[in-house]
């Protein structure tokens, strides 16, 4: 009877180690994601910023 338990806790361990690596992985690529989303946000709103810039020299003339 006692040898019964090692199959339900070697269970738990693996499928906890899975489930962690990927709520790490999921938390990971999350992160990465957001920083390049606001990368391209901030990279979008200096190309407005530079096109803006050069219209208003353009109707100055």
């Amino acid at each position: 009877m006692e040898g019964h338990n090692y199959g339900w806790i070697e269970i738990v361990f693996f499928y906890g180690i899975a489930l962690g690596f990927a709520g790490w992985q999921y938390w990971s690529v999350s992160k990465s994601l957001e920083e390049d989303r606001a990368k391209r946000r901030q990279r979008e709103a200096e190309e407005a910023a530079a096109k803006e810039a050069d219209s208003s020299s353009d109707n100055a003339d």
